[in-house]
């Protein structure tokens, strides 16, 4: 469960990254007083926190779901071995 924990962590952040990321362009479109330029340049730095957010998500996900196969193969086998049990 904690892993799963982990993973919704890294979502959220993904999804407030994302939001972030529209606002920013709404902004940039509708406020005609800001350079355009400057948004863009905002919105570039938090790309890149956005692209390591998934990277760590993609990561997660690897790690646990090559768990989970690990322990259901184990699980398998007890049950093989010792079926009455």
């Amino acid at each position: 469960m904690k892993d799963l924990d982990n993973i919704r962590v890294l979502v959220d952040k993904f999804e407030i990254g994302i939001e972030s990321l529209l606002h920013n362009a709404d902004f940039a479109f509708r406020e005609e007083s800001v350079p355009v330029k400057l948004v863009i340049d905002q919105i570039k730095k938090k790309l890149d926190v956005f692209v390591e957010t998934i990277d760590n998500v993609s990561q997660y996900a690897d790690k646990y779901s090559r768990n989970i196969r690990k322990a259901m193969t184990v699980i398998l086998q007890r049950l093989i071995r010792h079926p009455d049990q």
